[in-house]
Parts: C-alpha cells; structure tokens; sequence
C-alpha cells in the first residue's frame, strides 16, 4: 500500500486522518510497514505500533532489501563477526519473498546449517503481511522468539512487532490459582511463602508463563493445580476476566504483525474454528510450518476428538467441591452422578489394565465398551446436565463441561467410517481416547489453504529421492505450489564417514540386537565415547545399555533415567560420554562440537506396523489400492533417518561418523532410496577407515 504525504500537512495528523475515513481503517491496519514517498523525492519508512497508536518513521535512502540484510556487508554481516553469508539462505529468502508478493504457497527443504529461519523471517517482516510462524517444538519455536528475531531488531530500521504463543496450559490462571490457595492444608506455612513468592511474580510478569519459574520442576503438581485449562475456564463468569493472562496474551496477538506459535497449538486453533467455538490464533495472511516433516502426524492427533479419563476424574472433582456445603436436592443429584462417573473410569482402567500402551479399538472393543464402562460415564454426565441442577447459576460452567465431555464422549467411541481410527494410549496417570482422522487434506485445504494466500512448509528433512511427492501428498498440496531444496553448505564429504558393516545379521534374525552391542562397543572405543546410539524401539536399547555398561570406559547415559534436557546437558558436559535414545532424540538434539561425533543407527527407522496410526494409515492406502510401504513407510523411513543425520553435524568444524548397523541398506532394493536422499559422503565397511577419519581430523589420539 503506499500513501503519499502532502509535505503542508503534520504527517501524524494526515494518517490520524487516514484511519479515521470509514471503511479505511482496517486497510491501514494490515498493512506493517508502508513506503511514503514525499514530493521532495525523500523515502520515509514507517511502521505503526497499533498497541500504543505509535508512529515510527525512518529516513531511508531505500528500503532495506533481503540483500541488504542478509547479503556481504548486509546489516548483518556488519553488526555481528561471526555472521556467515549464506547463498543457499538468500536463495531461500528471495522465493519466499515472491510467494508473499504473489499470493503463492511452496514446500522448501534447507538442509542443516543453511539459516532458515532467517531464510523466511526477513521476508516476511519486509513483507509487512500479518504471519504465523508454527514450529514442531517449543525449543525452536523459543530460539526464534528469544534469539533469531532480538537479532533482527538489532539491525533493522524499524520496529519489529512479534509475539510468542503456548498452549493454555503453559500459563497461568488466577481463578484456579486463589481456588488452590484458598483450600484448607496441613502444611500452612510453606504454602504461605509459596503463595507469596507466586504473588510477587503476578504482580511484575506480563503474560504468566511458566517458563518465567525456573525453579517450579516440570513435574511439579502444582503447576496442574494453577495453570489454564479449557475444561476448567468460566469464561465471561470469571471474577479474575478483565485480568486474565490468557486475554490479555491473545489480545497482544492480535495486534501483532509476527505470532509464533507450535504444531499443536496452530491444529488446536484449527479444531476450535471448525467446530465454531472461536478462536486461539488471530487471522492471519501467510503462514510458516517449520520442522514441516512433524506437521502430519500432529494433525492427525490433534484435528479429531481426544479425552482422557483425568479429564473425567477433574470434572467428577470440581462437582463434588461444589456441592460440598450443600444439602437437599442439588447434593442428591450431583453424588450419584459423581460415583457413576468415578466408576465407569475405574472400569476403564480395568479394561486397558492388560492391554498395550497404544492399540486400535476395533469394533468389538466399541461395542463393549459402549455397553460396559462408557455407559456408565454417559449416565453420570446426563445426571449432571439435569434441568434441576441449572437453576444455581454457579453449576453453569461445570454443566457446559459435563455435556461437552458426553458429546466427545460419543465421537470417541462410535465408528466413523475407513478415514477415521479410534485408539487409546495408556500413560503413567490416564488413559486417552482417540478419534483421528487418516488424511487430514480435506481438513487442511478448508481451514488452511483456502483461507490463507500464502502457506510455507520447510524443514531440513521434507525430500525424498530428490523430490516432495510424500510430503505433498500427505499435506493435500494438489494445487500448483512452488518447490525448492536448498542444499547444506557443510562439506559432507569431508566432514563426514557413512559406516554400515557388512557382517552383521539382517534386524528380523535373532542375534541381531547382541551383534549390535558388541559392534557399537568397538566404535566407542575408537572414537573415544563421544557418540549417541539411537534405536528404534526400547527393548533393543534396554538390551544394549544392559550388555554395553559393564563393558564401556565412559559414562554412559539412559533415555528415561533423567528429564530428557538434562540427559542431554549431561551428554555435552561429558565429552566422553554415550547415550542411549529411541523416539524423540531423532530429532531437535542440538549437539555441537566434540561431544557429539559419532552417531550409531541400530536399524532403518521404519515406523512401528503395529503402532495404531501407522497401522491404520497403511490399511488406507492398501484399501485405495496404493502401495503403503512405497507410498508411506519408506519415504517416512528416510526423512527419519536424514533426521538423525542433522543431530551429526551442527557446524562447519563438526566432524562425525554415521553408523547404520543395518545392512539392509546395500542389499535390498529400496535401500538405494536411503543412500540417494543422504548428502554425498564417503562410505566404508571397515573400522579402520573410522580410526583413520578421525586421525586426519586431530582426535582422537
């Protein structure tokens, strides 16, 4: 938009003016940064802080381009000495740039080391356009936030409005926290100065987030008892609604131009705009999924109906309290419900008590269910939904909760045709119930792609062969879209040795787990520790810890012994030291330097057949006469194996070693799809060429 400024007129009066004009307004609003160009020939750029009705402009021979900033003696390039000018990033920058100015959407790989985020955060910014950022984990989605964009602020002409977005449960809410306190307790004094240490840290914080408590452990039950729930919220009722944190947090969001939220919290936002409650997220013009390749997954998880038997149990607890001082008809209505409730969940737990942690509820399972516990939960909740019981307006939110909790209920345990799977997943304290859509293309083309101009998914990890069929068709992105790989800048060949014996048995015989141990024993001893050994699946990591620990002269470090960051600190801190992984160490482990030089693959890191989504995703696609392991499983298998491949080499002075134990790798017919999609690097069978790789490197000795 540009808007040109009469030199006789106060330039703050005539935009005053301009947003005043009917109709006028919201076009202003949209538009972050504009370009006003004076009949004297001066450039101005200005940015309008909406929060504060604040004006900013800058004198600029030119507005900033993304070679002015990220290009050699860019504005970055001068304000830091350690900035490194990427091609592959300015690349990158330059296509995002022309998918905003466009109205067009791409898929983009960057591999390790390229900057993407700075690759789509200075378009975007330059762009003016109201963005979403949406990352895979709060630690990058945090790196951003507290890292990537104060950088930018440092070196751009302007103001740069941007705000950080969790899940409600992240954030204090002070209408469970005076309920907590204001509870009877055996224990008054330390309650006291915890509540007073808590109070000192409402009165200065802005928005209450829990990661404002470094000393409140992630486990500490407390935090369950105090944070925001939706289950739990009174909404307009609440006596605490004009200080909410959560209000005044999407308030923000709404006037800023850069939101940056995770995968969860965005597919939150899109259940609760489908199903017509509102809305966590404010609109928005173009969005960014980084650490795209989890995007799916979450999707599916999250675009369907979950409930968990805590939930149920919460519920049953908040009627009781409230009815605790009364007698009569409410009380007699509300206890029966209560046991009701408290039992269909014990039936539950009964039930799944023999089960696997994680299985399909086939038919039969429905039907059982429906007639044993589920029932049973149904009569308490339609107890607790009785006219009688509306008549006190202080039962109205919980009545809300009970007949929102039957309805999901009823959608969790009724069958919903082939592109819907209902599963359950048993944790430490509850069970959670699924219904999850197989294909979420529909769901993502109507909320997503038709809403939105411009959509970007990029990760380090999207191709596959060269090319972005899987991820496309995973995503529903049918319609023309731009494509792009930007290789790493690291020079693999040199930085890099793949390792894949030759004389281990194939994973499906019986000596395999035992031959891995001993194989990964004599890395270690070469390379000094050093090393993370990942496994795909607990049994062959448990057996390895147990033969390897006895028999390694370096600390050694156990998935599960200890919260997942400080394994990982401990990792670092002990250069010599192993650790052992399944699962979520794949991805989002930032190890640089020597801690971290070798990495041990123990088999191709094909999903689970028998985890209920995989499952049931591969029965779909056979069902629509697809190839599940062409279409599915080995495209899926790869991005997880480059994955671990990015926790290797973080830095241009990293140098590793990448050992697949799986020899299936040289000898099947798909496992040239595993070396193409890998960064070109030599390939050796003998552990010689291990000794002699880091002795050209200088360790070890």
């Amino acid at each position: 938009m540009a808007v040109f400024h009469n030199p006789g007129v106060n330039l703050h009066d005539q935009l005053r003016e301009l947003i005043r004009i009917p109709g006028r307004s919201a076009q202003v609003r949209n538009c972050l940064i504009m370009l006003i160009q004076g009949e004297c020939g001066i450039n101005l750029f200005l940015y309008i802080d909406w929060s504060g009705i604040k004006i900013y402009i800058h004198h600029m021979s030119h507005i900033p381009s993304i070679q002015d900033v990220l290009g050699p003696g860019g504005l970055l390039a001068n304000s830091m000495d350690s900035f490194e000018v990427r091609t592959s990033q300015i690349e990158m920058a330059h296509m995002i740039a022309g998918c905003l100015e466009n109205g067009l959407s791409a898929v983009a790989e960057a591999g390790t080391g390229t900057g993407k985020t700075l690759g789509y955060l200075v378009p975007i910014i330059l762009s003016g356009q109201k963005a979403i950022i949406s990352t895979g984990t709060k630690n990058l989605q945090e790196q951003i936030y507290f890292k990537d964009v104060p950088l930018l602020r440092e070196v751009f002409p302007f103001q740069i409005d941007a705000m950080l977005m969790k899940g409600r449960s992240n954030y204090l809410c002070l209408y469970r926290y005076h309920q907590y306190f204001s509870r009877p307790s055996l224990f008054k004094d330390s309650k006291g100065k915890l509540r007073k240490k808590i109070d000192r840290w409402i009165e200065k914080t802005e928005f209450a987030d829990r990661a404002e408590l470094p000393w409140l452990r992630d486990d500490d039950p407390l935090w369950d008892s105090i944070s925001s729930t939706t289950e739990q919220c009174v909404g307009g009722d609440c006596p605490f609604y004009e200080d909410c944190f959560l209000n005044r947090l999407r308030a923000r969001a709404a006037q800023s131009r850069l939101i940056i939220v995770n995968h969860h919290l965005f597919c939150a936002d899109i259940k609760l705009k489908m199903d017509g409650f509102g809305e966590i997220i404010p609109r928005f013009q173009a969005a960014v999924f980084d650490e795209a390749h989890e995007f799916e997954d979450i999707c599916s998880s999250h675009l369907g109906e979950r409930l968990g038997t805590k939930q149920l149990l919460d519920l049953a607890m908040d009627w009781e309290d409230s009815v605790r001082s009364f007698k009569g008809e409410a009380r007699s209505l509300v206890m029966p419900a209560i046991l009701e409730i408290n039992g269909g969940v014990e039936g539950l737990r009964s039930y799944f008590e023999k089960k696997k942690d994680r299985d399909r509820m086939h038919e039969t399972v429905l039907l059982e269910l429906n007639e044993g516990p589920v029932r049973v939960i149904k009569s308490g909740l339609d107890k607790l939904s009785r006219k009688a019981l509306e008549k006190r307006s202080s039962f109205q939110p919980l009545i809300r909760r009970a007949e929102d909790l039957k309805c999901c209920l009823e959608k969790i345990f009724s069958t919903r045709g082939n592109d819907w799977l209902n599963w359950y997943e048993r944790r430490s304290k509850s069970i959670l119930f699924y219904a999850s859509p197989l294909n979420v293309s529909d769901i993502l083309n109507e909320a997503l792609y038709e809403r939105v101009k411009t959509v970007i998914y990029t990760s380090a990890t999207l191709a596959t062969a060269g090319n972005f069929e899987f991820m496309r068709s995973r995503l529903g992105l049918h319609k023309e879209i731009k494509e792009a790989i930007y290789p790493s800048h690291f020079d693999f060949s040199n930085q890099t040795l793949l390792y894949i014996p030759e004389d281990l048995p194939l994973p499906v015989q019986s000596g395999f787990p035992d031959e891995v141990s001993k194989r990964a024993l004599e890395v270690f001893l070469i390379t000094q520790g050093r090393a993370l050994l990942l496994f795909t699946s607990k049994k062959n990591m448990n057996l390895a810890y147990s033969y390897l620990k006895e028999k390694i002269p370096y600390s050694i470090f156990l998935q599960g012994d200890a919260p997942r960051t400080v394994l990982l600190e401990r990792f670092r801190e002990d250069v010599h030291s192993v650790l052992l992984a399944t699962g979520s160490f794949w991805q989002g482990v930032d190890v640089p330097g020597e801690s971290l030089s070798c990495l041990i693959v123990d088999k191709l890191p094909f999903d689970s057949p028998s985890d209920p989504l995989v499952a049931a995703k591969i029965d779909s696609i056979r069902a629509g006469g697809g190839n599940p392991f062409m279409e599915y499983q080995l495209p899926s298998a790869i991005i997880a194996l480059k994955q671990g491949l990015g926790r290797l080499v973080r830095k241009n002075s990293d140098r590793g070693v990448l050992s697949v134990m799986d020899s299936r790798i040289l000898t099947s017919r798909y496992g040239r799809f595993f070396i193409e999609s890998l960064p070109e690097m030599p390939i050796s069978h003998d552990l010689e060429d291990i000794k002699r790789f880091f002795s050209s490197s200088g360790t070890p000795d």
